[in-house]
């Protein structure tokens, strides 16, 4: 990320930095302790991480312009810097002015550090066409990927902006493209390569690339997710899938069955799921045994 930015993100950050602290201030200076119980900050951080990943998602599928992200995640951000300034307990009566005091200076030193960690202060100064309306893969796919490909030579080691354009090439069709393009993300981003859906999409568009098969490095790329998260329904999926194809029907039925175990009943997935388990099993049952283990051999 360019380390110069803008008067406006600089007027935009003190804006919002001057914000929090007006709600922080009032609570620290006040002599009455805060409420015993449940801790503010421990209930809302998972409400900001889920927020936070749904605006990674909203991001990636193309439903969100950069700018707004990047504002957008700098909100979350401030809300959790304020909540665990709330969630402070005084240590002595009169400390509240002593806290109030850090916490002025060390939330603006805070709130700069994380978004030149997680933002894009480049992203405040939004070009009138994004200021009418923000483009997006669904609104006009050539322009939402020219503007893609500018944004990820602007910034190489966005892992999230790859899987966009890799499911940009997907939804065309271009699979080996969007192979690629999982490949990168997986390569310039830890935290992508930390993320077992990715590494189902990326083996996805490898088996479509090579001819709708999840036979050789596809299955290995399963292999990946189940390894990050062994609960992770669209791995089991694919590797049942992957099993059923080489012929290994009795691997087929205890992937799905693991799957099966974690839906609704009654939902036409589950009866769906549930009947190519029976006719996993129905194949498993009708396999002839190797030829080490016949009798007689």
């Amino acid at each position: 990320m360019n380390a110069s930015a803008s008067p406006a993100f600089w007027i935009v950050a003190a804006a919002m930095v001057g914000v929090a602290l007006a709600f922080v201030l009032p609570r620290l200076l006040s002599r009455k302790p805060p409420q015993r119980g449940t801790s503010r900050a421990a209930l809302n951080a998972e409400v900001c991480r889920g927020q936070l990943a749904d605006l990674e998602r909203e991001r990636a599928s193309g439903a969100l312009a950069i700018a707004d992200y990047a504002a957008a995640r700098a909100e979350i951000e401030r809300r959790v810097l304020v909540d665990a300034a709330f969630d402070e307990r005084p240590a002595a009566r009169g400390g509240g002015r002593k806290a109030a005091m850090a916490i002025a200076l060390a939330l603006p030193v805070a709130a700069v550090i994380l978004y030149f960690v997680f933002g894009n202060p480049e992203a405040i100064d939004v070009s009138p066409t994004t200021a009418q309306g923000a483009l997006t893969a669904a609104s006009d796919p050539a322009a939402f990927r020219r503007q893609l490909d500018a944004h990820l030579a602007a910034n190489p080691r966005d892992g999230r902006g790859f899987v966009a354009r890799a499911r940009l090439d997907m939804a065309e069709d271009r699979y080996a493209e969007a192979a690629a393009s999982f490949a990168k993300a997986i390569e310039v981003a830890p935290k992508v390569a930390r993320d077992a859906d990715v590494w189902c999409e990326y083996a996805d568009a490898l088996g479509m690339a090579q001819g709708g098969t999840l036979a050789g490095k596809p299955t290995e790329l399963i292999g990946r997710a189940l390894a990050i998260d062994g609960r992770n329904a669209k791995a089991l999926e694919m590797a049942g899938s992957a099993a059923y194809e080489r012929a290994d029907f009795r691997a087929a039925a205890a992937y799905w069955t693991d799957l099966l175990a974690r839906m609704t009943p009654g939902t036409p997935a589950y009866a769906e799921l549930a009947t190519a388990i029976q006719r996993a099993e129905r194949r498993a049952a009708l396999s002839l045994p190797s030829v080490a283990a016949t009798p007689g051999n």
